[in-house]
Protein backbone atom coordinates (compact mmCIF):
# COMPACT_ATOMS: atom_id res chain seq x y z
CA UNK A 1 0.00 0.00 0.00
CA UNK A 2 1.61 3.05 -1.35
CA UNK A 3 1.32 6.84 0.04
CA UNK A 4 2.05 8.10 3.24
CA UNK A 5 1.01 7.48 6.53
CA UNK A 6 -1.77 10.02 7.02
CA UNK A 7 -3.13 9.41 3.46
CA UNK A 8 -3.29 5.35 4.85
CA UNK A 9 -4.93 6.37 7.88
CA UNK A 10 -7.45 8.59 6.18
CA UNK A 11 -8.05 5.32 3.97
CA UNK A 12 -8.42 3.06 6.39
CA UNK A 13 -10.82 5.14 8.49
CA UNK A 14 -12.99 6.11 5.94
CA UNK A 15 -12.98 2.36 4.68
CA UNK A 16 -14.16 1.35 8.15
CA UNK A 17 -16.71 4.30 8.79
CA UNK A 18 -18.27 3.46 5.01
CA UNK A 19 -18.52 -0.75 5.72
CA UNK A 20 -19.57 -0.47 8.98
CA UNK A 21 -22.96 1.93 7.55
CA UNK A 22 -22.96 -0.08 4.47
CA UNK A 23 -22.68 -3.25 6.19
CA UNK A 24 -25.37 -2.61 8.35
CA UNK A 25 -27.75 -0.98 5.62
CA UNK A 26 -27.05 -4.46 3.96
CA UNK A 27 -28.67 -6.15 6.83
CA UNK A 28 -31.09 -3.55 7.55
CA UNK A 29 -32.16 -3.79 3.80
CA UNK A 30 -31.99 -7.97 3.65
CA UNK A 31 -33.99 -7.80 7.04
CA UNK A 32 -36.86 -5.13 5.70
CA UNK A 33 -36.91 -7.18 2.31
CA UNK A 34 -37.91 -9.97 3.68
CA UNK A 35 -40.56 -8.59 6.28
CA UNK A 36 -42.01 -6.51 3.68
CA UNK A 37 -42.19 -10.07 1.46
CA UNK A 38 -43.56 -11.71 4.14
CA UNK A 39 -46.38 -9.19 5.14
CA UNK A 40 -46.65 -8.52 0.92
CA UNK A 41 -47.39 -12.58 0.98
CA UNK A 42 -49.83 -12.21 4.10
CA UNK A 43 -52.02 -9.72 2.84
CA UNK A 44 -51.85 -10.85 -0.54
CA UNK A 45 -53.19 -14.18 0.45
CA UNK A 46 -55.92 -12.68 2.76
CA UNK A 47 -56.70 -10.19 -0.48
CA UNK A 48 -57.24 -13.30 -2.81
CA UNK A 49 -59.46 -14.87 0.46
CA UNK A 50 -61.32 -12.13 0.37
CA UNK A 51 -61.28 -11.80 -3.88
CA UNK A 52 -62.10 -15.72 -3.98
CA UNK A 53 -65.24 -15.57 -1.17
CA UNK A 54 -66.63 -12.68 -3.50
CA UNK A 55 -66.10 -14.43 -6.97
CA UNK A 56 -67.49 -17.60 -5.25
CA UNK A 57 -70.51 -15.34 -3.87
CA UNK A 58 -70.87 -14.31 -7.61
CA UNK A 59 -70.85 -17.65 -9.18
CA UNK A 60 -73.24 -18.77 -6.36
CA UNK A 61 -75.73 -16.09 -7.61
CA UNK A 62 -75.49 -17.66 -11.24
CA UNK A 63 -76.11 -20.87 -9.21
CA UNK A 64 -79.25 -19.36 -7.97
CA UNK A 65 -80.45 -18.42 -11.45
CA UNK A 66 -80.31 -21.75 -12.98
CA UNK A 67 -81.97 -23.13 -9.35
CA UNK A 68 -84.76 -20.74 -10.49
CA UNK A 69 -86.97 -23.42 -12.61
CA UNK A 70 -87.63 -25.04 -9.59
CA UNK A 71 -89.47 -22.50 -8.30
CA UNK A 72 -92.06 -22.31 -11.26
CA UNK A 73 -94.40 -24.76 -11.26
CA UNK A 74 -95.71 -24.60 -14.85
CA UNK A 75 -92.51 -24.19 -16.16
CA UNK A 76 -91.76 -27.95 -14.57
CA UNK A 77 -94.96 -28.81 -16.02
CA UNK A 78 -94.23 -27.73 -19.32
CA UNK A 79 -91.17 -29.31 -19.24
CA UNK A 80 -92.00 -32.77 -18.17
CA UNK A 81 -94.70 -32.74 -21.35
CA UNK A 82 -94.35 -33.46 -24.33
CA UNK A 83 -97.00 -31.54 -26.81
CA UNK A 84 -98.14 -33.06 -30.15
CA UNK A 85 -99.78 -30.31 -31.57
CA UNK A 86 -98.21 -26.94 -33.20
CA UNK A 87 -100.72 -25.28 -31.10
CA UNK A 88 -99.10 -27.16 -27.79
CA UNK A 89 -95.69 -26.87 -28.98
CA UNK A 90 -96.32 -22.83 -29.08
CA UNK A 91 -97.78 -22.74 -26.30
CA UNK A 92 -94.92 -24.05 -24.32
CA UNK A 93 -92.54 -22.09 -26.01
CA UNK A 94 -94.31 -19.29 -25.02
CA UNK A 95 -94.63 -20.08 -21.19
CA UNK A 96 -90.91 -21.03 -21.16
CA UNK A 97 -89.91 -18.05 -23.13
CA UNK A 98 -91.76 -15.37 -21.04
CA UNK A 99 -90.17 -17.08 -17.75
CA UNK A 100 -86.57 -16.94 -19.04
CA UNK A 101 -87.67 -13.13 -20.04
CA UNK A 102 -88.77 -13.09 -16.85
CA UNK A 103 -85.36 -14.12 -15.21
CA UNK A 104 -83.72 -11.58 -17.58
CA UNK A 105 -85.28 -8.66 -16.44
CA UNK A 106 -83.40 -9.03 -13.00
CA UNK A 107 -81.31 -6.20 -12.59
CA UNK A 108 -78.02 -7.84 -13.27
CA UNK A 109 -76.30 -6.53 -16.61
CA UNK A 110 -73.38 -9.08 -16.40
CA UNK A 111 -76.60 -11.62 -17.44
CA UNK A 112 -76.81 -11.79 -21.25
CA UNK A 113 -78.56 -14.89 -22.12
CA UNK A 114 -80.36 -17.96 -20.69
CA UNK A 115 -81.73 -20.85 -22.06
CA UNK A 116 -83.28 -23.90 -21.29
CA UNK A 117 -82.76 -26.82 -23.60
CA UNK A 118 -85.01 -29.54 -23.25
CA UNK A 119 -87.02 -31.03 -26.23
CA UNK A 120 -86.28 -28.00 -28.18
CA UNK A 121 -84.08 -24.63 -27.62
CA UNK A 122 -85.76 -22.40 -25.58
CA UNK A 123 -83.78 -18.76 -25.35
CA UNK A 124 -83.94 -15.28 -23.97
CA UNK A 125 -81.35 -12.47 -24.53
CA UNK A 126 -80.78 -9.16 -23.63
CA UNK A 127 -79.04 -8.28 -26.55
CA UNK A 128 -79.88 -8.39 -30.45
CA UNK A 129 -77.48 -11.47 -30.81
CA UNK A 130 -78.40 -14.63 -29.93
CA UNK A 131 -75.74 -17.68 -28.82
CA UNK A 132 -74.01 -19.98 -31.50
CA UNK A 133 -75.67 -22.94 -30.02
CA UNK A 134 -75.52 -25.84 -32.59
CA UNK A 135 -78.44 -28.15 -34.10
CA UNK A 136 -76.65 -31.27 -32.28
CA UNK A 137 -76.22 -29.34 -29.34
CA UNK A 138 -76.73 -32.98 -27.67
CA UNK A 139 -73.55 -33.79 -28.53
CA UNK A 140 -71.77 -31.31 -27.45
CA UNK A 141 -69.52 -32.13 -24.63
CA UNK A 142 -70.67 -29.63 -22.09
CA UNK A 143 -74.57 -30.78 -22.55
CA UNK A 144 -73.59 -34.51 -22.17
CA UNK A 145 -71.04 -33.79 -18.92
CA UNK A 146 -73.79 -31.75 -17.56
CA UNK A 147 -76.23 -34.33 -18.20
CA UNK A 148 -74.11 -36.60 -15.70
CA UNK A 149 -73.11 -34.86 -13.54
CA UNK A 150 -75.64 -32.62 -10.64
CA UNK A 151 -72.60 -30.50 -10.44
CA UNK A 152 -72.70 -26.38 -12.37
CA UNK A 153 -70.37 -26.88 -15.61
CA UNK A 154 -68.51 -24.10 -16.49
CA UNK A 155 -67.98 -23.49 -20.54
CA UNK A 156 -64.53 -21.85 -21.07
CA UNK A 157 -64.40 -18.50 -21.69
CA UNK A 158 -64.98 -16.90 -24.96
CA UNK A 159 -64.91 -14.21 -27.14
CA UNK A 160 -68.02 -12.97 -29.03
CA UNK A 161 -68.60 -10.32 -31.39
CA UNK A 162 -71.31 -7.60 -30.89
CA UNK A 163 -71.27 -4.92 -34.22
CA UNK A 164 -68.18 -3.25 -33.13
CA UNK A 165 -68.21 -4.82 -29.48
CA UNK A 166 -66.41 -7.64 -28.57
CA UNK A 167 -67.07 -9.39 -25.50
CA UNK A 168 -65.76 -11.70 -23.69
CA UNK A 169 -68.68 -14.23 -22.25
CA UNK A 170 -68.24 -17.51 -20.24
CA UNK A 171 -71.28 -19.96 -19.25
CA UNK A 172 -73.00 -21.88 -16.62
CA UNK A 173 -75.29 -25.05 -17.35
CA UNK A 174 -76.65 -26.94 -15.01
CA UNK A 175 -78.88 -30.20 -15.36
CA UNK A 176 -82.77 -29.94 -14.83
CA UNK A 177 -84.32 -32.70 -12.96
CA UNK A 178 -87.41 -33.82 -12.89
CA UNK A 179 -89.87 -33.12 -9.42
CA UNK A 180 -91.15 -36.13 -9.56
CA UNK A 181 -88.49 -38.47 -10.22
CA UNK A 182 -85.04 -36.46 -9.86
CA UNK A 183 -83.17 -39.51 -11.45
CA UNK A 184 -85.13 -37.98 -14.53
CA UNK A 185 -83.69 -35.16 -16.52
CA UNK A 186 -85.84 -33.23 -18.17
CA UNK A 187 -83.07 -30.83 -19.90
CA UNK A 188 -80.06 -28.38 -18.96
CA UNK A 189 -80.38 -24.46 -18.32
CA UNK A 190 -77.81 -22.72 -19.65
CA UNK A 191 -76.83 -18.82 -18.27
CA UNK A 192 -74.55 -17.00 -20.35
CA UNK A 193 -72.64 -14.00 -18.55
CA UNK A 194 -70.19 -10.80 -19.59
CA UNK A 195 -67.03 -11.00 -18.55
CA UNK A 196 -67.46 -7.92 -16.91
CA UNK A 197 -69.22 -9.17 -14.05
CA UNK A 198 -66.60 -10.85 -12.51
CA UNK A 199 -64.39 -8.16 -14.00
CA UNK A 200 -65.80 -5.75 -11.71
CA UNK A 201 -65.50 -7.73 -9.24
CA UNK A 202 -61.85 -8.42 -9.32
CA UNK A 203 -61.40 -4.60 -10.28
CA UNK A 204 -61.86 -3.97 -6.69
CA UNK A 205 -58.57 -5.87 -5.76
CA UNK A 206 -56.66 -2.86 -6.92
CA UNK A 207 -53.61 -4.60 -8.81
CA UNK A 208 -51.05 -2.12 -8.77
CA UNK A 209 -47.76 -1.76 -10.65
CA UNK A 210 -45.57 -4.51 -11.06
CA UNK A 211 -48.88 -7.27 -10.32
CA UNK A 212 -50.62 -9.63 -12.25
CA UNK A 213 -54.09 -10.84 -11.40
CA UNK A 214 -55.35 -14.06 -13.27
CA UNK A 215 -58.39 -15.84 -13.19
CA UNK A 216 -57.89 -19.39 -15.17
CA UNK A 217 -60.26 -22.23 -15.71
CA UNK A 218 -58.53 -26.08 -15.15
CA UNK A 219 -57.48 -26.07 -18.65
CA UNK A 220 -55.49 -23.00 -18.40
CA UNK A 221 -57.97 -20.69 -20.13
CA UNK A 222 -58.29 -17.80 -19.24
CA UNK A 223 -61.11 -15.85 -17.50
CA UNK A 224 -60.10 -13.00 -16.24
CA UNK A 225 -56.64 -11.07 -17.15
CA UNK A 226 -55.01 -7.61 -15.82
CA UNK A 227 -51.11 -7.74 -16.34
CA UNK A 228 -49.38 -4.94 -15.07
CA UNK A 229 -45.78 -5.95 -14.84
CA UNK A 230 -45.27 -4.87 -17.98
CA UNK A 231 -44.06 -8.53 -19.25
CA UNK A 232 -45.77 -10.68 -21.78
CA UNK A 233 -46.27 -14.50 -21.32
CA UNK A 234 -45.55 -14.33 -17.78
CA UNK A 235 -49.10 -16.73 -17.49
CA UNK A 236 -47.80 -19.26 -19.34
CA UNK A 237 -44.45 -19.32 -17.21
CA UNK A 238 -46.62 -19.22 -14.07
CA UNK A 239 -48.19 -22.06 -15.45
CA UNK A 240 -45.37 -24.15 -16.02
CA UNK A 241 -44.02 -23.59 -12.75
CA UNK A 242 -47.07 -24.91 -11.34
CA UNK A 243 -46.22 -28.64 -12.12
CA UNK A 244 -42.99 -27.82 -9.79
CA UNK A 245 -45.33 -26.59 -7.25
CA UNK A 246 -48.37 -28.01 -7.37
CA UNK A 247 -48.90 -28.44 -3.30
CA UNK A 248 -47.51 -24.66 -2.58
CA UNK A 249 -49.86 -21.85 -2.76
CA UNK A 250 -47.62 -19.49 -2.39
CA UNK A 251 -44.00 -19.68 -4.57
CA UNK A 252 -41.35 -17.41 -6.63
CA UNK A 253 -39.93 -17.66 -9.30
CA UNK A 254 -37.54 -15.99 -12.07
CA UNK A 255 -38.75 -14.81 -15.43
CA UNK A 256 -36.96 -12.42 -17.90
CA UNK A 257 -34.36 -11.60 -15.35
CA UNK A 258 -36.82 -10.56 -12.83
CA UNK A 259 -38.04 -12.25 -9.51
CA UNK A 260 -41.56 -12.79 -8.94
CA UNK A 261 -44.03 -13.99 -6.02
CA UNK A 262 -47.22 -16.14 -6.88
CA UNK A 263 -50.22 -16.30 -4.54
CA UNK A 264 -52.57 -18.63 -5.51
CA UNK A 265 -56.26 -19.21 -4.38
CA UNK A 266 -59.02 -22.14 -5.44
CA UNK A 267 -62.45 -21.15 -5.87
CA UNK A 268 -64.97 -23.53 -3.91
CA UNK A 269 -68.03 -23.78 -6.13
CA UNK A 270 -65.61 -24.22 -9.20
CA UNK A 271 -62.18 -25.56 -10.51
CA UNK A 272 -60.93 -22.05 -11.27
CA UNK A 273 -58.08 -20.76 -9.74
CA UNK A 274 -57.23 -17.13 -8.61
CA UNK A 275 -53.16 -16.01 -9.66
CA UNK A 276 -51.87 -13.30 -7.89
CA UNK A 277 -47.93 -12.28 -9.56
CA UNK A 278 -46.15 -9.40 -7.74
CA UNK A 279 -42.67 -8.50 -9.34
CA UNK A 280 -40.21 -8.82 -5.81
CA UNK A 281 -39.10 -5.54 -7.30
CA UNK A 282 -42.54 -3.83 -6.68
CA UNK A 283 -42.90 -5.47 -3.36
CA UNK A 284 -39.35 -4.10 -1.80
CA UNK A 285 -39.27 -0.96 -3.52
CA UNK A 286 -39.12 1.35 -0.12
CA UNK A 287 -36.61 -1.11 1.13
CA UNK A 288 -34.47 -0.20 -1.97
CA UNK A 289 -35.53 3.42 -1.66
CA UNK A 290 -34.40 2.78 1.87
CA UNK A 291 -31.20 1.19 1.00
CA UNK A 292 -29.70 4.16 -1.78
CA UNK A 293 -30.52 6.97 1.11
CA UNK A 294 -28.42 4.71 3.63
CA UNK A 295 -26.14 4.22 0.95
CA UNK A 296 -26.20 7.67 0.20
CA UNK A 297 -25.78 8.39 3.80
CA UNK A 298 -22.85 6.13 4.14
CA UNK A 299 -20.60 7.95 1.67
CA UNK A 300 -21.74 11.17 3.77
CA UNK A 301 -20.67 9.92 6.82
CA UNK A 302 -17.67 8.47 5.12
CA UNK A 303 -16.74 12.43 3.59
CA UNK A 304 -17.39 13.80 6.93
CA UNK A 305 -15.55 11.55 9.37
CA UNK A 306 -12.51 12.34 6.21
CA UNK A 307 -12.99 15.84 6.85
CA UNK A 308 -13.19 15.95 10.82
CA UNK A 309 -10.09 13.21 10.70
CA UNK A 310 -7.86 15.33 8.43
CA UNK A 311 -6.80 17.77 11.22
CA UNK A 312 -6.59 15.02 13.97
CA UNK A 313 -4.61 12.88 11.99
CA UNK A 314 -2.22 15.87 10.91
CA UNK A 315 -2.22 17.23 14.92
CA UNK A 316 -1.59 13.86 15.87
CA UNK A 317 1.33 12.64 13.50
CA UNK A 318 2.76 16.22 13.36
CA UNK A 319 5.84 15.12 15.20
CA UNK A 320 6.12 11.88 12.78
CA UNK A 321 6.18 14.30 9.66
CA UNK A 322 9.05 16.31 11.76
CA UNK A 323 11.14 13.44 11.95
CA UNK A 324 10.48 12.46 8.67
CA UNK A 325 11.34 16.05 7.17
CA UNK A 326 14.81 15.78 9.93
CA UNK A 327 15.31 12.45 7.93
CA UNK A 328 15.63 13.68 4.70
CA UNK A 329 18.30 16.62 6.15
CA UNK A 330 20.15 13.93 7.79
CA UNK A 331 20.35 11.96 4.17
CA UNK A 332 22.26 14.84 2.78
CA UNK A 333 24.99 14.83 5.47
CA UNK A 334 23.90 17.44 7.83
CA UNK A 335 23.79 15.26 11.28
CA UNK A 336 23.61 18.50 13.47
CA UNK A 337 19.67 18.48 13.07
CA UNK A 338 17.78 16.91 16.31
CA UNK A 339 13.71 16.58 16.77
CA UNK A 340 11.95 18.64 19.23
CA UNK A 341 10.57 16.17 22.19
CA UNK A 342 7.28 17.07 23.52
CA UNK A 343 5.43 14.71 25.51
CA UNK A 344 6.01 11.53 27.15
CA UNK A 345 4.31 9.31 24.93
CA UNK A 346 5.66 6.47 21.84
CA UNK A 347 6.33 9.50 19.82
CA UNK A 348 8.18 11.36 22.07
CA UNK A 349 9.84 8.12 22.52
CA UNK A 350 10.35 7.86 18.55
CA UNK A 351 12.21 11.29 18.87
CA UNK A 352 14.58 10.91 21.47
CA UNK A 353 15.50 8.09 19.64
CA UNK A 354 16.14 9.83 16.47
CA UNK A 355 18.28 11.77 18.20
CA UNK A 356 20.29 9.22 19.74
CA UNK A 357 20.57 7.14 16.41
CA UNK A 358 21.70 10.82 14.66
CA UNK A 359 24.45 11.44 17.21
CA UNK A 360 25.64 8.00 17.22
CA UNK A 361 26.12 7.81 13.65
CA UNK A 362 28.00 11.21 13.94
CA UNK A 363 30.23 10.04 16.72
CA UNK A 364 30.76 6.74 14.05
CA UNK A 365 31.70 9.00 11.31
CA UNK A 366 33.98 10.47 12.79
CA UNK A 367 35.70 7.46 14.49
CA UNK A 368 35.63 6.60 10.86
CA UNK A 369 37.21 9.39 9.19
CA UNK A 370 40.24 8.96 11.98
CA UNK A 371 40.72 5.56 11.29
CA UNK A 372 40.42 6.54 6.99
CA UNK A 373 42.92 8.70 7.51
CA UNK A 374 45.31 6.74 9.78
CA UNK A 375 45.22 4.05 7.01
CA UNK A 376 45.81 5.88 4.28
CA UNK A 377 48.80 7.67 5.72
CA UNK A 378 49.95 4.46 6.56
CA UNK A 379 49.71 2.10 3.44
CA UNK A 380 50.72 5.30 1.55
CA UNK A 381 54.48 4.71 3.73
CA UNK A 382 54.26 1.22 3.20
CA UNK A 383 54.13 2.10 -0.32
CA UNK A 384 57.13 4.40 -0.61
CA UNK A 385 59.32 2.12 1.64
CA UNK A 386 58.19 -0.71 -0.88
CA UNK A 387 59.31 1.48 -3.71
CA UNK A 388 62.68 2.48 -2.37
CA UNK A 389 63.33 -0.87 -1.30
CA UNK A 390 62.76 -2.26 -4.39
CA UNK A 391 65.23 0.56 -6.45
CA UNK A 392 67.57 -0.18 -3.44
CA UNK A 393 67.99 -3.81 -4.93
CA UNK A 394 68.26 -2.74 -8.68
CA UNK A 395 71.55 -0.69 -8.06
CA UNK A 396 73.70 -3.38 -6.69
CA UNK A 397 72.15 -5.54 -10.00
CA UNK A 398 73.34 -2.67 -12.63
CA UNK A 399 76.96 -2.38 -11.09
CA UNK A 400 77.40 -5.82 -10.43
CA UNK A 401 76.94 -6.33 -14.17
CA UNK A 402 78.49 -3.25 -15.28
CA UNK A 403 82.58 -3.50 -13.47
CA UNK A 404 82.09 -7.15 -15.12
CA UNK A 405 81.94 -5.78 -18.20
CA UNK A 406 84.98 -3.45 -17.70
CA UNK A 407 86.94 -6.07 -15.80
CA UNK A 408 86.97 -8.63 -19.08
CA UNK A 409 87.66 -5.52 -21.55
CA UNK A 410 90.48 -4.62 -18.78
CA UNK A 411 91.93 -8.18 -19.05
CA UNK A 412 91.76 -8.61 -22.40
CA UNK A 413 93.95 -5.35 -22.99
CA UNK A 414 90.72 -3.42 -24.79
CA UNK A 415 91.93 -0.21 -22.49
CA UNK A 416 90.03 2.12 -25.51
CA UNK A 417 86.90 0.34 -24.86
CA UNK A 418 87.26 0.03 -21.70
CA UNK A 419 87.38 3.84 -21.16
CA UNK A 420 83.91 3.84 -23.28
CA UNK A 421 82.51 1.31 -21.03
CA UNK A 422 83.52 3.51 -18.07
CA UNK A 423 81.65 6.73 -19.73
CA UNK A 424 78.80 4.40 -20.39
CA UNK A 425 79.03 3.12 -17.00
CA UNK A 426 79.27 6.67 -15.64
CA UNK A 427 75.45 7.31 -17.72
CA UNK A 428 74.64 4.10 -16.06
CA UNK A 429 75.57 5.61 -12.31
CA UNK A 430 73.95 8.42 -12.95
CA UNK A 431 70.85 7.03 -13.44
CA UNK A 432 71.25 4.83 -10.49
CA UNK A 433 71.88 8.06 -8.48
CA UNK A 434 68.28 9.22 -9.07
CA UNK A 435 66.59 5.71 -9.66
CA UNK A 436 64.08 6.73 -7.05
CA UNK A 437 62.57 9.84 -8.88
CA UNK A 438 61.16 10.48 -12.22
CA UNK A 439 63.24 10.99 -15.29
CA UNK A 440 62.24 11.86 -18.69
CA UNK A 441 61.24 8.71 -21.66
CA UNK A 442 64.88 10.22 -23.53
CA UNK A 443 67.10 9.98 -20.62
CA UNK A 444 65.61 6.64 -19.82
CA UNK A 445 66.52 5.64 -23.50
CA UNK A 446 69.82 6.94 -22.76
CA UNK A 447 70.53 4.55 -20.51
CA UNK A 448 69.11 2.05 -22.33
CA UNK A 449 72.17 2.97 -24.90
CA UNK A 450 74.71 2.99 -22.86
CA UNK A 451 73.71 -0.04 -21.22
CA UNK A 452 72.96 -1.90 -24.65
CA UNK A 453 76.44 -0.42 -25.86
CA UNK A 454 78.29 -1.93 -23.00
CA UNK A 455 77.16 -5.45 -23.29
CA UNK A 456 78.01 -5.37 -27.19
CA UNK A 457 81.70 -5.41 -25.46
CA UNK A 458 81.00 -8.85 -24.09
CA UNK A 459 78.47 -10.34 -26.70
CA UNK A 460 79.78 -9.34 -30.35
CA UNK A 461 76.95 -11.62 -31.76
CA UNK A 462 74.33 -8.92 -30.06
CA UNK A 463 72.02 -6.58 -32.19
CA UNK A 464 69.38 -3.96 -30.73
CA UNK A 465 67.45 -1.50 -32.06
CA UNK A 466 66.05 1.91 -30.31
CA UNK A 467 63.03 3.66 -31.11
CA UNK A 468 62.92 7.83 -31.65
CA UNK A 469 61.38 9.17 -28.81
CA UNK A 470 61.31 12.81 -29.84
CA UNK A 471 57.38 12.79 -29.83
CA UNK A 472 57.70 11.70 -26.04
CA UNK A 473 60.48 13.22 -25.13
CA UNK A 474 59.43 15.28 -21.75
CA UNK A 475 57.68 12.41 -20.74
CA UNK A 476 58.06 10.99 -17.10
CA UNK A 477 58.33 7.76 -15.55
CA UNK A 478 60.29 6.29 -12.65
CA UNK A 479 64.23 5.82 -13.55
CA UNK A 480 65.46 2.13 -14.78
CA UNK A 481 62.30 1.20 -15.62
CA UNK A 482 62.73 0.25 -18.95
CA UNK A 483 66.61 -0.83 -18.70
CA UNK A 484 65.77 -3.78 -16.55
CA UNK A 485 63.66 -5.31 -19.27
CA UNK A 486 66.09 -5.13 -21.82
CA UNK A 487 68.69 -6.74 -19.42
CA UNK A 488 66.06 -9.49 -18.84
CA UNK A 489 66.12 -10.23 -22.38
CA UNK A 490 69.39 -10.24 -22.54
CA UNK A 491 70.32 -12.18 -19.48
CA UNK A 492 67.48 -14.76 -20.07
CA UNK A 493 66.59 -14.69 -23.58
CA UNK A 494 70.18 -13.79 -26.12
CA UNK A 495 72.87 -14.67 -23.67
CA UNK A 496 72.01 -18.77 -23.56
CA UNK A 497 71.35 -18.72 -27.44
CA UNK A 498 74.12 -19.62 -30.00
CA UNK A 499 74.30 -17.10 -33.22
CA UNK A 500 73.22 -14.12 -34.24
CA UNK A 501 70.60 -12.58 -31.43
CA UNK A 502 68.44 -9.01 -31.70
CA UNK A 503 66.46 -6.80 -29.53
CA UNK A 504 64.45 -4.51 -30.59
CA UNK A 505 62.41 -1.81 -28.73
CA UNK A 506 59.56 0.20 -30.09
CA UNK A 507 56.95 2.91 -28.63
CA UNK A 508 53.34 2.43 -29.55
CA UNK A 509 50.13 5.26 -28.41
CA UNK A 510 47.20 3.76 -28.28
CA UNK A 511 43.32 5.70 -27.00
CA UNK A 512 44.01 4.49 -23.21
CA UNK A 513 48.01 4.01 -22.45
CA UNK A 514 51.23 4.67 -23.79
CA UNK A 515 53.09 0.72 -24.91
CA UNK A 516 56.86 0.53 -24.52
CA UNK A 517 57.68 -3.29 -26.39
CA UNK A 518 60.89 -5.08 -25.68
CA UNK A 519 61.23 -8.00 -28.33
CA UNK A 520 64.21 -10.78 -28.24
CA UNK A 521 65.00 -13.92 -30.79
CA UNK A 522 66.26 -15.17 -27.81
CA UNK A 523 65.71 -19.12 -26.28
CA UNK A 524 61.90 -17.86 -25.17
CA UNK A 525 59.90 -19.77 -22.53
CA UNK A 526 57.83 -22.76 -22.36
CA UNK A 527 54.34 -22.51 -20.90
CA UNK A 528 54.56 -24.06 -17.59
CA UNK A 529 57.90 -21.05 -16.97
CA UNK A 530 55.67 -18.31 -18.46
CA UNK A 531 52.60 -19.17 -16.66
CA UNK A 532 54.51 -19.32 -13.63
CA UNK A 533 56.06 -15.74 -14.29
CA UNK A 534 52.57 -14.16 -15.50
CA UNK A 535 51.23 -15.69 -11.81
CA UNK A 536 54.16 -14.04 -10.21
CA UNK A 537 53.39 -10.38 -12.13
CA UNK A 538 49.76 -10.92 -11.03
CA UNK A 539 50.76 -11.92 -7.60
CA UNK A 540 49.36 -8.76 -4.72
CA UNK A 541 53.14 -9.26 -2.57
CA UNK A 542 55.30 -6.37 -2.28
CA UNK A 543 57.85 -8.42 -1.61
CA UNK A 544 60.58 -8.71 -4.84
CA UNK A 545 60.73 -12.44 -6.19
CA UNK A 546 64.22 -14.15 -6.07
CA UNK A 547 63.35 -16.46 -8.15
CA UNK A 548 64.78 -17.37 -12.09
CA UNK A 549 64.10 -13.81 -13.21
CA UNK A 550 65.75 -12.50 -9.72
CA UNK A 551 64.85 -8.42 -9.39
CA UNK A 552 63.92 -8.22 -13.08
CA UNK A 553 60.08 -8.47 -14.37
CA UNK A 554 58.36 -8.52 -11.08
CA UNK A 555 60.70 -5.91 -9.66
CA UNK A 556 59.21 -3.17 -12.68
CA UNK A 557 55.54 -4.74 -12.76
CA UNK A 558 55.75 -3.67 -9.03
CA UNK A 559 57.12 -0.17 -9.24
CA UNK A 560 55.27 0.19 -11.89
CA UNK A 561 51.63 -0.83 -9.99
CA UNK A 562 52.66 1.26 -7.26
CA UNK A 563 53.29 4.95 -9.08
CA UNK A 564 50.60 4.45 -11.73
CA UNK A 565 47.83 1.93 -10.46
CA UNK A 566 46.54 -1.67 -10.77
CA UNK A 567 45.76 -0.95 -14.46
CA UNK A 568 49.46 -0.59 -15.91
CA UNK A 569 52.56 -3.19 -15.52
CA UNK A 570 53.59 -5.61 -17.53
CA UNK A 571 52.34 -8.23 -20.47
CA UNK A 572 54.60 -10.85 -22.01
CA UNK A 573 54.22 -13.65 -24.88
CA UNK A 574 56.74 -16.19 -25.42
CA UNK A 575 57.64 -19.13 -28.34
CA UNK A 576 60.16 -21.50 -27.04
CA UNK A 577 63.04 -21.30 -29.80
CA UNK A 578 62.16 -18.09 -31.36
CA UNK A 579 61.87 -15.33 -28.64
CA UNK A 580 59.83 -13.31 -25.91
CA UNK A 581 57.84 -9.93 -26.55
CA UNK A 582 57.69 -7.71 -22.89
CA UNK A 583 55.22 -4.77 -23.20
CA UNK A 584 55.22 -2.11 -20.43
CA UNK A 585 51.66 -0.38 -20.14
CA UNK A 586 51.92 3.09 -18.90
CA UNK A 587 49.71 6.00 -18.68
CA UNK A 588 49.16 8.61 -21.63
CA UNK A 589 50.62 11.43 -19.53
CA UNK A 590 53.37 10.35 -17.01
CA UNK A 591 54.68 12.08 -14.07
CA UNK A 592 53.35 12.83 -10.52
CA UNK A 593 49.80 13.66 -11.93
CA UNK A 594 49.21 10.21 -12.85
CA UNK A 595 51.04 8.64 -9.71
CA UNK A 596 48.74 6.72 -7.80
CA UNK A 597 48.65 7.21 -3.95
Amino acid sequence: MRGSVKQKLLIIISALILVSVLAVTVLTYSNYSADLVEQGTQNTQQLLLQLGINVDTYLDELFRLCLSPYYNKRVMEQLETTPTTAAEKLAKRRLIEDYLTEVMTLPRSDILRAHILSDEVYSSSKTRYSADIARDYQQESWYVKALQSNDATFLPAHTETQGKTTLSVFSIVQRINSTRDSGTALGVIRVDANYNGIKTVCDRAGTGEGSALYIVDSAGSEIYRDNRTGTTGILAAVMAELTQHAQETTFTFRYQNADYLVNIQSLHVTDWQIIDIHAMRSLTSAATQARNKAFLLAILCAMLGVLITIPLVKRFLKPIFQITDLMHVVQTGDLTMHASITGHDELAYLAHSFNDMVDQIHGEIEHNNLLTRQVYEARYLEKEAQYAALCNQIKPHFLFNALNTIHLLIKTNRGDEAVQCIDMLATLLRGMVNSDREITLRSEMKIVESYLMLQQKRYASLGFTLPDVSKWENYLLPALTIQPLVENALVHGCEPKRGRTQITLSVAETESELQIIVTDNGMGMNEATMARLRESLCAPTVEPSSGENGVGLVNITRRVKLKFGEPYGLTLTSVTGEGTTVTLHLPLEGGEACTAP
